[in-house]
């Protein structure tokens, strides 16, 4: 028995498939199966059922995954005893696209300059994406908007911090004097929304008023940028979190107006989340650590 074995029993769990931890630890899909099939003869058990949907645990399966990852997280610890200075290793996070405009720059960057040999992949998407990533193993890490819908599913989350949605308008709109106004008044504006918000349950600001009045939505961008600047150049509104957003906000700042709902609470909750099998290396966890710190930092920067 090799731990690198145990390796590949782990992460064929994790996915419940093989083609997906080949792909995921870059090896051949037969190498992986050969790697579980020499485990179960030497083991004299069956791990997995084999089946066209997947490979699932058995009992017996079950309680050796558990054993492996127990090991294997020995392993890294014993690793990070070694050498805590030269963190190496492939990081793949999802994240709402919100973390990008202020947040996620900085970390990767604080990242790339205390840990050289790390790498990161980036996929930006909505929450329910970010969810779907995470579930079929194609991100590790993910950052999503907090709902129901996401904390029901089969995965662990821990919360960042909270935020909330205003209304943005640009300078010349009816509403940009105003310093707060209903949400029914807004919406009697067209909206820019960002992909395919509002037209399907998918977590965020969908979420949140899909219990109050549909939006008249005019357009739809996949791109934050493009959004801003046609709000800015007219009679549209959109929905931005407010810290998240800030950093562009204020950049913009002769362009688009931030208004307050005064009538109805758009409170959000920025959330990590990720597989319940899955075993952070000592890369993810600096990764989550810096990410971690420039939350905290952003929220004492905004509550100053």
């Amino acid at each position: 028995m090799r731990l690198e074995q145990l390796y590949h029993l782990v992460e064929v769990a994790k996915y419940n498939s093989i083609s997906i931890a080949a792909e995921r630890i870059y090896i051949t899909q037969p190498a992986v199966s050969a790697s579980i099939s020499k485990l179960e003869d030497e083991l004299g058990v069956l791990l997995f059922k084999r089946t066209t949907k997947g490979a699932y645990p058995t009992d017996i399966g079950q309680t050796i995954i558990e054993a492996a990852e127990e090991i294997l997280q020995k392993v890294d610890f014993i690793k990070e005893l070694a050498n805590t200075s030269t963190l190496t290793g492939n990081i793949t996070v999802a994240t709402i696209p919100s973390m990008c405009d202020k947040i996620m720059p900085n970390v990767l960057s604080c990242l790339k300059e205390a840990h050289p040999g790390i790498s990161v992949s980036l996929h930006i998407g909505e929450s329910i994406q970010i969810l779907n990533h995470i579930q079929s193993g194609t991100a590790d890490i993910g950052i999503v908007i907090m709902t129901e819908e996401i904390q029901e599913k089969n995965t662990h989350f821990e919360k960042l911090f909270h935020d909330e949605f205003l209304i943005y308008v640009g300078k010349n709109s009816p509403l940009a004097n105003k310093q707060a106004v209903t949400l029914q008044e807004a919406l009697e504006y067209p909206v820019v929304a960002y992909n395919d918000e509002f037209s399907r349950n998918n977590g965020g600001i969908t979420s949140l008023l899909k219990k109050y009045s549909s939006p008249k939505i005019s357009f739809r961008f996949d791109n934050f940028e493009m959004i801003k600047r046609t709000v800015s150049q007219g009679t549209f509104i959109s929905f931005f979190p407010k810290f998240m957003s800030k950093n562009d906000v204020y950049q913009l700042s002769h362009e688009i107006v931030p208004i307050a709902i005064q009538d109805v609470t758009l409170d959000i909750t920025i959330a990590l989340i990720w597989a319940k099998r899955h075993i952070f290396s000592a890369a993810e966890k600096e990764f989550i650590a810096i990410l971690k710190s420039f939350c905290e930092e952003t929220m004492v920067e905004d509550c100053s």
